[in-house]
C-alpha cells in the first residue's frame, strides 16, 4: 500500500468538496468546526458530516487583512480569509459553524465570521482543574446539542450520542496505534508523510469508511515493521514536535526538519497523539462522557496548562527522543510564553537540545529556518557521537 500523498492541501479540499456536495444533494448537513475542543459526536449524531475550516495557507491572508490586523495570528488570518473571498471550496457548503472561546484572536474573528454563517460559540472555561469548570462545559455541550437540534432539524436521542462515541473512540484508538508504530527504531513512516496522509484521510463524508482506510495504514505499518521496511536510515536523529504547525499546508518547518536529516516521530499538540489517546468513557452518560473527555484538551489557552508539560516529559521517553521542536505562530502569545516552561523539561530535566521557532505561514524566512534547524540537528548529532566516543572509551579500559 502506498502512502505517500502528491497533492496540495487546496487539491484535497477540492476533491472533498466535490464528495460534500453529493452528500448535500442526497440530504446530509454540514457542521463546520475550527478546534479540537470541538465535540465531534455531538454533530455525528445529529447525522451531519462534520468539516475543518481552519485557514492553512497563506494565500487567503491578504483579503483578510482588509479586515483584521496585520499583526494576528497567521492561522487566524487565512481561516477568515478563505471564508470571505471564495477560495475554500468547503466553506459555502456548511450549514452552520462552531467556535470555541480559546484565544482572543479567534473569539473576535469569530464574531465577523459569524456573519457570513450561522455560528454558536461554545463558552470554553479556561481553568480546567477547578470543579465548576466541567460543570459550566457540561452545560455548554447540552446549549450545542440544542442548537444543532434546531439548526438542522433534529432530534439527537441518547443511541444516537452512544454509537457517534463508539465510532469516535473507533478513529482515536487507530489513529494512536499508527502514530505508536513511530515507536520503533528506524519508523515505519515519515512525519510529513504521515501528516500529508492524516490530512487527506480526514476529508471523508463517512467514518465508517475512514474507519477502514485507518484499519488498512494500520495495517501496512505493522507490516512494514514485520518485513524491516523502514522511511529512513535508523541514524536519523528522532525529533518530537511540539506547539502548532501539524497540519498539510502549513508544513514548512516540519519539511525542513526532514529535508535537513532529522525525522518527526512524535507530534504532540492539535493533530498530534496527545489529542487521541483519550477516549471517551461509554459507562457514563453520554453528554457528561463528552464533556469531561473534552475538557481534557490540552491547549495554552488553559491556565495552567500542566497536563501538556507531563506529555511532553513521558513522550520524550517512549519514542526516544533526540531533540525537540517547538513551533509557535506569530502574535501567539499562549504559545510563546509556555515555550520558556516546555524548554525547562527538554533541557534541564531530560538535557536535550531544543528548538523554538516562531513564524507564520509565508516562504520568506524557509532559509534562516534551514540554517537554525540544520544547527540543531548537528548539535544532536555532534551529541550522539560524544556518548559514542565515550562508550568505545570505557569499552577499552574493561
Amino acid at each position: 500500500m502506498d502512502l505517500k500523498v502528491d497533492q496540495k492541501i487546496d487539491e484535497i479540499k477540492t476533491d472533498f468538496a466535490q464528495q460534500l456536495e453529493i452528500a448535500k444533494d442526497q440530504g446530509k448537513k454540514v457542521v463546520g468546526c475550527l478546534c479540537s475542543y470541538f465535540p465531534s459526536e455531538i454533530a455525528l449524531a445529529a447525522g451531519a458530516i462534520t468539516v475543518g475550516l481552519c485557514g492553512t495557507t497563506e494565500g487567503p491572508i491578504e483579503a483578510a487583512e482588509k479586515v483584521l490586523p496585520a499583526d494576528q495570528c497567521p492561522m487566524v488570518k487565512a481561516t477568515y480569509g478563505r471564508a470571505i473571498n471564495n477560495t475554500c471550496p468547503i466553506f459555502p457548503l456548511t450549514d452552520c459553524i462552531v467556535g470555541e472561546t480559546t484565544c482572543d484572536g479567534r473569539k473576535k474573528m469569530y464574531e465577523l465570521l459569524g456573519r457570513e454563517k450561522p455560528m454558536h460559540i461554545m463558552d470554553l472555561p479556561q481553568k480546567p482543574d477547578e470543579p465548576e469548570a466541567q460543570v459550566h462545559w457540561l452545560a455548554e455541550v447540552k446549549k450545542l446539542k440544542a442548537f444543532l437540534e434546531n439548526q438542522l432539524g433534529v432530534v439527537i436521542t441518547d443511541t444516537a450520542l452512544k454509537e457517534a462515541i463508539r465510532q469516535g473512540n473507533r478513529i482515536r484508538e487507530l489513529l494512536t496505534q499508527i502514530h505508536e508504530c513511530r515507536k520503533h527504531q528506524p519508523p515505519p513512516i515519515m512525519g510529513l508523510d504521515l501528516v500529508s496522509l492524516s490530512t487527506k484521510m480526514g476529508y471523508s463524508v463517512s467514518r465508517l469508511s475512514y474507519i477502514d482506510q485507518l484499519e488498512m495504514v494500520l495495517a501496512e505499518l505493522k507490516q512494514r515493521i514485520q518485513n524491516n521496511y523502514y522511511a529512513c536510515e535508523p541514524e536519523r536523529p528522532r525529533i518530537l514536535w511540539t506547539g502548532l504547525g501539524n497540519s498539510l499546508g502549513c508544513d514548512k518547518v516540519l519539511r525542513t526538519v526532514e529535508e535537513c536529516g532529522g525525522v518527526v516521530v512524535c507530534q504532540e499538540g492539535c493533530g498530534g497523539i496527545t489529542r487521541l489517546n483519550d477516549p471517551i468513557d461509554t459507562q457514563k452518560d453520554p453528554l457528561e462522557a463528552i464533556a469531561e473527555r473534552y475538557l481534557r484538551v490540552t491547549c495554552s489557552c488553559m491556565t495552567p496548562n500542566n497536563t501538556r508539560l507531563n506529555d511532553i516529559d513521558l513522550l520524550i521517553d517512549e519514542y526516544n527522543i533526540d531533540g525537540v521542536i517547538d513551533l509557535t505562530w506569530q502574535f501567539c502569545h499562549g504559545f510563546n510564553i509556555e515555550s520558556y516552561r516546555v524548554r525547562e523539561i527538554v533541557s534541564k530535566k531530560h538535557g536535550l537540545p531544543f528548538l523554538h521557532i516562531v513564524t507564520d505561514y509565508s516562504q520568506s524566512d524557509i532559509g534562516q529556518i534551514s540554517v537554525r534547524v540544520e544547527g540543531f540537528i548537528e548539535q544532536i548529532m555532534a551529541g550522539k557521537e560524544n556518548v559514542y566516543n565515550r562508550s568505545a572509551k570505557s569499552l577499552q579500559s574493561i
